[in-house]
């Protein structure tokens, strides 16, 4: 069965049962019990689910696109490697051994469960900083930098640095608003536009802090929603982690040190280094609404400003 034929029978089976998480896991998993390609069946529900616009089913299949030589699909063959090389085949045996890696095509049930899975045995083996350690050091958005690569950056070249990597989501976020284009998984009508107007979720620094305010995975959800747990699931973009949130088993904001990572490479670009940062509070923790990550400004800085 080739894409085209994949994307029609998902069609027909989201207008037969309609748009939901459950579905979309039901279609998967009937896609697994006959063994189909996994990768080429995702692929085809995110091409179809795009085409609709629909901003629901975007965002249940876009999230299930984790592709698993990058990106977000690298995060446990990653946390995996990095573990053996940094505490040793002893510890990486008593977790990883025995685990049988995500394939393509899980569900966002069985990949938090995983998530869930591996953070107790990880902590049961080593401890939670080895284990936040090892997300920041062999997360999938690391970057190697040289010695030559690093800029000393004055305070008022990197607030300008801030200014522009603000201006230019406004801009991007203006262009969806009057296209009515998707804006990866979101639809910014005029009342999602205006929050992102405010400023509220813009980086900004706070002396020698660089803070970033996670943007919602589903703005307009989250904007309207007075569920605080349904709330803190619409902000979270993981597929890794995302449906652990509506389970009685969630998993730790230790986990969203990939995602500072990812959140951070612009800045570290910018300075030719890696930096520092950490997670402040996370929606995987039950009394936060929002995630918040701040990342250290290097001493060496050429400006007293």
């Amino acid at each position: 069965m080739n894409k085209m034929q994949i994307a029609g029978e998902f069609q027909k089976y989201i207008e037969e049962n309609g748009v939901s998480s459950e579905t979309v896991n039901q279609f998967i998993r009937k896609k697994q019990d006959e063994n189909a390609d996994m990768m080429l069946t995702v692929q085809a529900m995110k091409e179809y689910a795009q085409l609709t616009g629909d901003e629901l089913l975007v965002s249940e299949v876009i999230i299930q696109e984790t592709d698993f030589d990058k990106w977000c699909g690298a995060v446990m063959a990653n946390l995996s490697k990095t573990t053996q090389k940094m505490y040793g085949s002893e510890v990486w045996e008593k977790i990883f051994k025995e685990m049988q890696m995500p394939k393509p095509g899980w569900t966002l049930d069985e990949l938090s469960d995983f998530t869930y899975n591996i953070e107790q045995k990880y902590l049961s083996a080593a401890t939670r900083e080895k284990y936040e350690c090892a997300h920041k050091l062999g997360g999938p958005f690391v970057t190697s930098y040289k010695e030559s690569d690093r800029k000393e950056l004055t305070l008022e070249a990197i607030d300008l640095i801030i200014e522009k990597m603000n201006a230019e989501l406004i801009d991007l976020l203006k262009e969806h608003n009057k296209s009515g284009e998707l804006f990866f998984n979101q639809k910014i009508d005029d009342s999602v536009m205006k929050e992102y107007e405010t400023g509220k979720w813009n980086i900004r620094r706070e002396g020698l802090k660089i803070i970033f305010m996670k943007i919602p995975f589903l703005m307009s959800k989250y904007l309207t929603e007075t569920d605080n747990r349904m709330k803190r699931y619409y902000a979270c973009h993981c597929p890794w982690a995302r449906k652990s949130i509506l389970k009685d088993q969630t998993v730790s904001p230790s986990f969203c040190y990939c995602s500072l990572g990812h959140d951070k490479q612009g800045l570290e670009n910018a300075f030719g280094r890696q930096l520092e940062g950490r997670v402040i509070c996370s929606v995987l923790d039950g009394n936060s609404l929002q995630c918040v990550f701040e990342v250290d400004i290097p001493d060496a800085i050429s400006s007293g400003g």
